[in-house]
């Protein structure tokens, strides 16, 4: 399995480090990781992606990229204004966006507010963010508050990459050997333990979230090509609804499922690449 191969990329907005596969002249794909996640989570999928100039980033305060700075928060549509800052730096006018989980989301968004610079889009269980419903808005704030004051704390060290990847394991279903690739380019070893270098203020629960009403206004203006993959069972944070819902404001949609868990386009990644391939080598799936 081919890691990539590691740079980093000096933009507008700070440092980024990325993991390529290049291929010059073929197709521009960059990928974008889940919460907590890395560039890493890409490797089991690049091998099936090889007819595209492939880059999986990650985001600030994630894998090798810098973090924010000192009490900055991590709100998620930063991430976005990011994106545009590396294709800036990248030289890329366009290209075609994935996004899994977080990276869905912050791909989601972009694809509305840039629409001449994604050509398509395909998003893993993540068309969209969270929201927020009325007579929320205090306890959520009260718990942003909270979460806050424990992401100065710190992160867990550990013994070993393997013990690392077993707690990982345990909370997001992953196998072992696939929460290793993650937790690998998450750790550095320092006085004999394993520490995370993920910036801790990302543990935070944010004080705003959008109404449904606004991703729908926003799922209404994306003009690229849209290929949902979503789980299957569904995640406890979607419904039927919302995906039935969601898919419909996008003028331009595709939605397929992959029996499996969040992380499917790492353990079933060349059912998931089969879809994307399908989809961005599709000349009827253009822009409307």
């Amino acid at each position: 399995m081919h890691a990539g191969e590691e740079f980093t990329i000096d933009t507008r907005h700070g440092t980024f480090a990325v993991l390529a596969w290049p291929n010059p002249g073929a197709p521009k794909l960059i990928c974008l990781h889940g919460w907590l996640d890395n560039a890493a989570s890409f490797i089991p999928l690049a091998p099936y992606l090889e007819h595209y100039d492939l880059i999986a980033l990650d985001f600030a305060g994630h894998g090798h990229s810098a973090h924010r700075p000192r009490g900055a928060r991590y709100y998620m549509v930063d991430n976005a204004w990011d994106l545009d800052a590396v294709l800036d730096a990248l030289g890329w006018d366009q290209c075609n966006v994935m996004g899994h989980s977080l990276g869905g989301v912050v791909a989601t968004l972009y694809s509305a507010t840039a629409p001449g610079r994604v050509q398509k889009l395909i998003t893993l269980d993540g068309l969209g963010p969270l929201t927020a419903r009325p007579g929320e808005t205090v306890a959520r704030l009260r718990r942003s508050l909270e979460s806050v004051r424990r992401s100065s704390r710190g992160l867990r060290d550990f013994s070993s990459i393997d013990e690392a990847a077993l707690a990982r394991s345990k909370v997001s279903g992953l196998p072992g050997e696939l929460a290793r690739l993650i937790v690998s380019r998450a750790l550095s070893r320092t006085n004999g333990v394993y520490r995370w270098h993920t910036d801790p203020a990302l543990n935070w629960h944010s004080p705003s979230l959008l109404t449904e009403a606004q991703v729908l206004e926003i799922l209404a203006a994306i003009e690229a090509p849209v290929l949902a993959i979503v789980a299957e069972p569904l995640s406890r944070f979607v419904s039927e609804d919302m995906i039935a819902g969601r898919s419909r404001a996008v003028p331009n949609m595709q939605q397929a499922q992959i029996e499996g868990h969040h992380h499917f386009h790492m353990d079933k990644a060349r059912e998931t690449a089969a879809l994307v391939c399908q989809f961005l080598d599709n000349e009827e799936a253009r822009r409307t």
